[in-house]
């Protein structure tokens, strides 16, 4: 089984050499969201905290990584990431993009009356753009939505959240 994931590792590597330009580089960006799922103590969504993280393997191809940390209100938490792709279309200084992940969201609460934990499947898709303010740095905005495999009444199997995220994003390699 190693075998297969080392193999896998060194295939993804070797993406870059099937694109169209050589411009491998890795992203990541810090900022904050708003998810819909609804604050437990206020019924509102709230404002949380996001790292989402690139490999680009060109200029149009991205591997991306989602992680968000989301307080839900009277000790609960969602704790999501998400790994998926990224198609790009870059157009002079704003890079407009595509995303699509699978991943999971881990609920827990702990509060005085009740505590416990799940993990649920989860799936994100959306679109932003990525706007370069220069060689390092980029102000990014994006919309997507979120699906976590968690009944939250009798008839549903899915519970499902707009996400905006908004931040600044760091080109770690060029």
């Amino acid at each position: 089984m190693r075998t297969v994931f080392a193999a896998c590792f060194v295939l993804l590597l070797t993406f870059p050499a099937f694109g169209e330009d050589n411009s491998a580089s890795i992203q990541t960006s810090m900022g904050y969201a708003n998810l819909s799922f609804p604050d437990l103590t206020t019924g509102l969504p709230g404002h949380h905290s996001v790292n989402q993280s690139d490999f680009n393997l060109s200029k149009r191809w991205s591997l991306d990584n989602y992680m968000g940390i989301d307080s839900l209100g009277q000790g609960a938490t969602l704790i999501s990431d998400c790994f998926g792709g990224k198609v790009m279309y870059p157009r002079g200084k704003v890079v407009p993009y595509a995303l699509a992940g699978l991943g999971v969201g881990y609920f827990s609460i702990s509060s005085s009356a009740v505590s416990g934990s799940t993990s649920a499947f989860a799936t994100r898709y959306g679109g932003g753009m990525t706007i370069p303010i220069n060689d390092s740095l980029a102000w990014k905005i994006e919309y997507s939505r979120m699906n976590f495999h968690l009944p939250t009444s009798a008839n549903s199997a899915w519970t499902s959240s707009n996400n905006l995220s908004a931040g600044i994003v760091f080109t770690i390699s060029n």
